[in-house]
């Protein structure tokens, strides 16, 4: 990866997270059937671009619409869930959903790894051992075994990409109405500007500044260096693809464990 690739990638993060902030602003007005019809197609389509081309403005023009688009999965379903299940069960519900979100990722992230070690030693005709040892280190990576190692991990984005298209057609049996996503008035329920404005001022309260500022203080913290972690565990330490994606494994188990603690004594 290019130097100035890797240093910029705090500010495809901005990007990703503005272009986020637009999707979900939009879904008021479109519903959350229309805009899961398009993350899909969106997410693989520019996923699978990566691998078509070395041209690094495409890049990284894929690289922020694409994670934009993963991101929007995770701010999605708070809203569903307000909308579609009852208050008393909400919590319990959505700690179910979240759980067994952090497992899938978990075990994709497990499984990730592994799939790059094993597709490259396929490629390069060497035991998935020896594949794994010279993963450690891919600056060491000459010609062919360098073009091998990158279609590896070419290979596993198409497949997300292919998985991705399935979740397309699940979202095509969701069913929702203009009533589950946004307010619906008749003309004479119209509310004036001033009732607007006392609706949003109920917002700004010490509980949701307090919390607001704690997750952007959280978002910021993380957000500046845990992007460089896998790229110092391969680059710097020399661990291999394998173990490198294990150390993300263990990171969403953590992950896990946190929220199940929060349930129980939450």
């Amino acid at each position: 990866m290019a130097p100035h690739l890797i240093s910029g990638l705090n500010i495809f993060n901005a990007a990703t997270a503005i272009l986020m902030s637009l999707m979900i602003a939009t879904v008021h007005k479109y519903g959350y059937r229309n805009i899961l019809l398009v993350l899909p197609p969106l997410t693989a389509v520019f996923m699978v671009l990566t691998t078509l081309t070395t041209n690094q403005p495409i890049i990284m023009i894929s690289f922020v619409v694409s994670s934009s688009a993963i991101g929007v999965y995770d701010l999605m379903y708070p809203l569903m869930w307000t909308s579609y299940v009852p208050s008393k069960i909400r919590t319990k519900m959505f700690t179910v959903v979240m759980v067994v979100n952090l497992i899938a990722e978990s075990i994709m992230m497990f499984i990730g790894g592994k799939a790059v070690v094993f597709i490259f030693s396929k490629l390069q005709g060497i035991s998935y051992q020896t594949a794994s040892n010279l993963s450690a280190d891919s600056n060491a990576m000459k010609g062919a075994m360098l073009s091998n190692y990158i279609n590896a991990y070419k290979w596993v984005i198409i497949i997300t990409a292919i998985i991705n298209f399935i979740a397309f057609v699940l979202v095509l049996f969701i069913k929702d109405k203009p009533i589950d996503y946004r307010s619906v008035e008749s003309k004479g329920d119209k509310k004036t500007m001033q009732e607007k404005m006392a609706t949003y001022k109920r917002l700004v309260n010490y509980k949701t500044v307090v919390w607001v500022l704690y997750l952007c203080a959280v978002q910021l913290g993380a957000g500046l260096f845990i992007q460089y972690v896998p790229i110092y565990l391969n680059n710097i330490l020399h661990i291999s693809a394998g173990n490198n994606f294990n150390y993300q494994y263990f990171v969403n188990r953590c992950h896990l464990r946190r929220l199940l603690l929060c349930t129980l004594f939450g």
